[in-house]
């Protein structure tokens, strides 16, 4: 078999090309370690593409396969995207307008991407040259505004007017800052109770998520059509990873699995239970899957909930840290001290301030030696200066093996 090297740009030439279909792919991955066979989405086509396509980060076959030699694996563990193993390093945008970039909230003048498009352009540059190369992007944190149309039941019976415009441009505009996007779909913020603030409505979930019909039409008009506007774009490859839900965790009540702790719900949400909530993140994994090689993963809100989600269907495990979780599950374990060892795992949202008893550079250089695939600090929007320069520093000390 020959041997292709994949230089930098090539998945997105792969990606794009009209005539050519080639496929890079890596050996055999280490037990544990994840892998996406292309950085981004998969069989294109409307709204009535098959259900039927990816799984695991692989896609479908490719036409014609050839080995593909990453020149600068990470010296760490890793995330492997294509070609390329690598320390998923990068930084929680995480938003310009909470709940608005994707459809809008024209009541309060609100705009989506492509609206302020110059303004997301310059952000993510920024974000690139100080050392992040991956971009953590909440999409629908709570739906209000244009983003999700609902009918007089309140169910969701498609995208808003420029949620899928919105979705195809923050790609385009990843492109040209040569980052790449983990798009959060949800947050446990989903589950506060419907409300009406200064004319605008914000729909809770919690009824929806309960109801297995309701579910599914929330997986089929918001989160496949989410999926395919990715898989639309040819930019696609900028899409390395799902983020199903930002910490569900603080939407649950009841007990975790194998008599774990027990959930600790933010007090203004509705709670529901680890099955009503399990039943959801794998039907919309599902949907994710057919539409989408891009990986997958949940956002758990701490360590405390490390096994809520291993008989989930995801590539790699993510946990948030807090000076609060730091107390009870520290920085400076590694997975397999909170014994975890079948999947790769990242810290993605952590203070870029530092935790009281560790400053940004000692928590990055921890995660990094203690086997940790990557960190996404929390967030572009509360950096100083000198905190995108320690990001920087990091980036620059540990070189292409921390930059897909």
């Amino acid at each position: 078999m020959n041997t292709l090297r994949c230089p930098p740009g090539l998945r997105a030439l792969i990606a794009t090309a009209a005539l050519v279909l080639v496929a890079c792919t890596g050996a055999s991955p280490p037990a544990g370690e994840a892998t996406g066979k292309g950085a981004g989405g998969g069989g294109g086509g409307g709204e009535s593409a098959s259900s039927e396509g990816g799984h695991g980060g692989q896609g479908g076959a490719p036409i014609d396969t050839m080995e593909c030699v990453d020149e600068c694996p990470a010296e760490s563990a890793g995330i492997t995207i294509g070609c390329k193993k690598r320390f998923m390093f990068g930084m929680n945008y995480a938003w310009h307008n909470f709940a608005g970039d994707f459809g809008g909230i024209a009541a309060w003048d609100k705009r989506g991407v492509a609206a302020e498009a110059e303004t997301h352009a310059k952000n993510l540059a920024d974000i690139r040259a100080h050392g992040a190369s991956v971009v953590r992007w909440w999409m629908l944190p709570e739906i209000r505004g244009e983003s999700v149309v609902f009918d007089t039941s309140e169910n969701p019976t498609g995208l808003g007017g420029t949620t899928r415009r919105d979705v195809q441009k923050a790609l385009e505009l990843a492109e040209q800052a040569d980052v790449n996007l983990v798009f959060c779909l949800f947050s446990f913020d989903n589950f506060h109770p419907t409300r009406l603030d200064a004319d605008v409505k914000t729909v809770g979930i919690t009824p929806i998520v309960k109801d297995a019909k309701r579910r599914a039409k929330l997986i089929d008009k918001v989160v496949r059509p989410i999926a395919r506007a990715v898989a639309q774009s040819p930019y696609r490859h900028r899409m390395v990873a799902w983020d199903v839900i930002n910490e569900p965790e603080l939407a649950m009540t009841g007990p975790s699995p194998d008599d774990g702790p027990r959930y600790e719900p933010d007090a203004q949400v509705d709670p529901i239970e680890h099955a009503q909530m399990a039943a959801f993140l794998g039907e919309a994994i599902r949907a994710l899957r057919a539409e989408s090689t891009a990986l997958v993963t949940i956002g758990s809100a701490s360590m405390k909930w490390a096994r809520s989600w291993r008989n989930t269907d995801v590539d790699f495990y993510t946990f948030h840290i807090n000076d609060r979780v730091n107390l009870y599950w520290p920085y400076n374990q590694s997975p397999k001290d909170y014994g975890i060892t079948d999947k790769p795992v990242i810290m993605g949202d952590f203070p870029i301030a530092g935790l009281a008893t560790a400053a940004l550079p000692t928590l990055l250089e921890s995660w990094y030696s203690k086997g940790y695939a990557g960190a996404i600090s929390w967030a572009y929007s509360d950096a100083t200066a000198a905190e995108l320069q320690t990001i920087k520093a990091f980036a620059d000390a540990k070189g292409c093996g921390v930059t897909y």
